[in-house]
């Protein structure tokens, strides 16, 4: 099982994936995944659904003696997936997935809420109005005191932080983006600006590559966090480097 400590992020690049890698990762899928696949207009989609849930099953099958295609889940009325298996030790595991175009990733640790959000970054897209509409105030303006490549770089950053923080709590973009509030300070520490909590909350942000950024959020005093790259094999041997990690300021009294 996982150390208490621990939260372990698996990721893959799906973008030079062929036909027979994501043939072979759906051979675990359960007949509900393969429906929602099935849903999915783009080849491109189908294929990162694949992989994402391939990946979240092996990694689960790491932790526990159960088989990949074994796994139930069940998800709560905002849709936050959790472990649906009869065996009490079993759900004490706390898992997120996520993926987007090119890379696909999930989050495992235990007994405490996790959430993870990975994303693209489109230098072709206008963002402040997105920002101006949904983020804090603050995040707003500092968004606009950055410029060229480095603004869509920041936006993709506190987006997937919010996100992974809204996951975790388990209301994902359900809740207002506005009210989890980030700040940077010297380049590579974050802090979560609002809303307060009982419990330190922590963060991590990375790049598995150049163009997507993937942040968690976990709820716990002194995390470790363990970053791997999936090469599609039962084994996960590569390191991958954090770009930015912090917590939020509050504690219980």
């Amino acid at each position: 099982m996982v150390s208490n400590s621990d939260v372990h992020v698996l990721y893959r690049d799906t973008s030079a994936l062929n036909d027979a890698a994501v043939e072979l990762a759906g051979r675990y899928l359960s007949i509900e995944e393969r429906s929602r696949r099935a849903g999915l207009h783009f080849e491109e989609d189908r294929r990162d659904f694949t992989i994402a849930h391939d990946l979240l099953r092996r990694a689960l099958s790491r932790y526990a003696d159960v088989p990949p295609t074994d796994w139930q889940f069940v998800s709560n009325d905002y849709g936050k997936p959790s472990i649906g298996n009869a065996s009490a030790q079993l759900r004490t595991l706390s898992f997120s997935l996520s993926y987007t175009r090119g890379c696909a990733a999930c989050a495992i640790t235990a007994s405490t809420l996790v959430g993870i959000d990975v994303e693209s970054i489109d230098c072709s897209r206008e963002y402040q109005c997105v920002a101006d509409r949904f983020f804090s105030k603050e995040e707003a303006s500092w968004l606009r005191r950055c410029s060229g490549d480095l603004y869509s770089t920041r936006f993709t950053e506190l987006w997937t932080l919010k996100e992974a923080f809204l996951k975790a709590v388990g209301i994902g973009l359900s809740g207002s983006l506005a009210e989890a509030s980030f700040r940077f300070h010297d380049g590579n520490r974050i802090e979560l600006a609002a809303p307060s909590s009982g419990r330190r909350w922590h963060f991590t942000l990375f790049e598995p590559t150049s163009d997507v950024r993937l942040a968690v959020a976990v709820q716990s005093i002194r995390p470790r966090f363990l970053f791997e790259n999936d090469d599609g094999n039962e084994h996960m041997p590569h390191d991958a480097s954090v770009i930015a990690q912090g917590s939020n300021p509050h504690r219980a009294c």
